[in-house]
């Protein structure tokens, strides 16, 4: 082999040695690790109030997480989610690339702190999917099975909801997941690598800000958020940029374009339609300008964005702070290779 085959058979390899440890280390250390986030051991199997009221369904995990408020300050924040309420306090950027239709309310409303047994809690807008999935399925949300004010929620297929007193005037806040399973071998693998890390990162992002709005603290500076969505724009444009300059590939910008048109029709979201928009153009951009590498480009796509879900506090605001970084990175390096010129 020649030198160019040889430079490319190493880079295949690195590449797929990445992606085998990156797969390795979820498997044996992040996988057994977010079922439980932040939950002690006891925490794991004793009863919670709510429990008992559950019809089936197997317990997938418990999650927790301490807030210095006490109950009766954090009843009023988790009663009322829900999609036609104050959303769930989660990434609904995310939620509504999926064109859920969210938005989060970061108010108490007097009207949303009523909920019953036998209520139905939405997850999506009405009408989702353009009427394909129907609420008598349940599968646009979920049933209320029980409600104790101050003490828990329990929602069928989804989980209990617990707060328990803690310490000096704080809160213990407990999620008790509870599913069906997915049927069969392809069922589980699908729950293994995108349902069970794709709830964790939404309701871990949910107890968060639930803590966060019950202490009574401030989220982050609108500066902040400004530049994170300035990065997004980057991306996007960036990523526009590439796709254009291959002048027999140019109509691959249809499919970005048309997907964020989409979003905003569905749902009013222009972070979500920017965040689709730059999110497919980039995926574009890996089939483009690294054919025979795709699937090394997409690996690594997906390493990175798993990683700041799993890891980052506010996803939004650290891929809009890399996208800026990367931007001008590349635009200082284009600028050097010009005067080089």
């Amino acid at each position: 082999m020649n030198k160019a085959e040889w430079r490319w058979l190493a880079g295949t390899t690195a590449a797929f040695l990445i992606i085998l440890a990156a797969v390795t280390v979820y498997t044996l250390l992040l996988r057994p690790w977010f079922p439980f986030w932040g939950a002690a051991e006891r925490d794991r199997t004793r009863p919670l109030t709510g429990d008992d009221a559950w019809i089936g369904g197997v317990v997938t995990g418990t999650r927790a997480v301490t807030i210095a408020a006490t109950p009766d300050k954090v009843w009023p924040w988790l009663i009322q989610i829900g999609q036609d309420r104050a959303g769930f306090y989660s990434y609904s950027w995310l939620e509504n690339m999926f064109l859920a239709d969210i938005h989060n309310t970061y108010a108490i409303k007097p009207e949303w702190q009523g909920r019953r047994a036998k209520d139905f809690v939405r997850n999506v807008k009405p009408g989702y999917l353009f009427g394909r999935r129907k609420d008598e399925s349940g599968s646009n949300g979920w049933k209320v099975s029980f409600v104790a004010p101050d003490q828990a929620l329990t929602l069928r297929n989804w989980g209990t909801f617990a707060l328990e007193p803690y310490g000096d005037g704080g809160t213990r806040f407990l999620i008790r997941t509870r599913s069906e399973p997915l049927p069969g071998v392809p069922g589980r693998l699908i729950g293994f690598w995108f349902v069970d890390p794709a709830h964790f990162i939404m309701e871990k992002r949910m107890m968060t800000e639930i803590k966060r709005l019950a202490e009574g603290r401030p989220g982050p500076p609108g500066w902040l958020r400004l530049l994170a969505t300035a990065g997004f724009a980057a991306a996007a444009l960036g990523a526009a940029f590439l796709i254009a300059t291959r002048k027999r590939r140019r109509f691959w910008l249809l499919l970005p374009a048309a997907y964020a048109a989409l979003i905003l029709a569905q749902t009013s979201d222009a972070r979500a339609a920017l965040a689709g928009f730059a999110a497919l153009a980039l995926t574009i951009v890996g089939f483009l300008y690294f054919p025979r590498r795709w699937w090394a480009y997409l690996g690594f796509i997906i390493i990175a964005v798993m990683t700041v879900f799993f890891l980052a506090s506010d996803a939004w605001i650290v891929f809009g702070l890399i996208f800026l970084a990367a931007f001008a990175a590349l635009a200082v390096a284009a600028r050097e290779g010009l005067r080089v010129r």
